[in-house]
């Protein structure tokens, strides 16, 4: 069942489309995320420029054919799938694996008929919301993203060992104690499957009892939990989040955070248990 909800998914991310009969218009997707785009697929922004309806138009009519991403969510349901053909050629789950296969070739089909179609500025393309994919955070990580998960390249934060490691190819390239939300003031941090959705090199974290600055900014849920520097703690690990923790962000000692910053992408996957 969870494997059928994941193959669901992707094929709603895929036929991702626009209605507009005179042109594409970025307005009428608002599933499709300009920024996101932009800084997934630098080379795109440095040739067509920052301009949603531009960035709208190179997806629709050559992003969708090459596989790019619409959103962070779209590309984290990818390699959910992605995830979940591996686990089953691992498990030689045969039927299972030719189930995904198939549902991946369908999907990359119907979405080259899309992209023809869009191509078509005449044309009228029926629109198919992705509100209705189910969020990767929405799932339970130990369901989907099992706690060692075959992803390759993500972002794990364990909060029973209150360390933060980050995994390149599924070999540990950086790990360091951190300290997660606060366990006194009920602002644990968020368990699940989440991916970068935001890098800031400097961002002002302000709230009713803080106001600080941070040097490198991750965002990876969207009510603003991320992972960042923290150079008013001077030591990291161990129990402290039990009593003073952080308000559900992940502190970490600056020269890791800058490290870490240089690593993680937007939709960089984030395993937190």
């Amino acid at each position: 069942m969870i494997m059928k909800k994941i193959i669901v998914s992707v094929l709603f991310a895929m036929f991702f489309t626009v209605a507009n009969p005179g042109g594409i218009l970025a307005a009428e997707t608002p599933d499709f995320d300009a920024v996101y785009y932009a800084q997934r697929y630098p080379n795109v922004a440095n040739t067509v420029g920052c301009d949603e309806k531009a960035l709208l138009n190179h997806y629709m009519t050559v992003g969708v054919k090459e596989g790019m991403y619409p959103n962070a969510l779209a590309e984290c349901a990818a390699r959910e799938k992605e995830i979940a053909l591996q686990n089953a050629k691992a498990t030689g789950n045969t039927a299972l694996a030719e189930e995904l296969s198939k549902a991946q070739a369908k999907a990359a089909a119907t979405a080259n008929t899309l992209s023809d179609t869009a191509g078509n500025q005449s044309a009228v393309v029926p629109v198919t919301a992705l509100s209705t994919v189910q969020s990767a955070s929405s799932i339970p990580a130990q369901t989907v993203l099992p706690l060692n998960p075959m992803i390759g390249t993500y972002v794990d934060v364990d909060i029973t060992n209150q360390t933060m490691t980050m995994f390149v190819n599924n070999i540990p390239m950086l790990t360091s104690p951190c300290v997660t939300g606060t366990l006194k003031d009920k602002r644990s941090t968020p368990t699940g499957a989440f991916y970068i959705m935001e890098k800031k090199p400097g961002k002002r974290l302000k709230g009713d009892t803080w106001d600080v600055w941070v040097d490198r900014w991750m965002k990876f849920t969207s009510d603003s939990c991320g992972l960042h520097d923290a150079s008013w703690r001077r030591k990291f690990g161990g129990t402290i989040y039990k009593s003073n923790g952080s308000h559900g962000c992940v502190n970490l000692p600056t020269d890791i955070a800058y490290q870490l910053y240089d690593m993680v992408t937007v939709g960089t996957p984030v395993i937190v248990h």
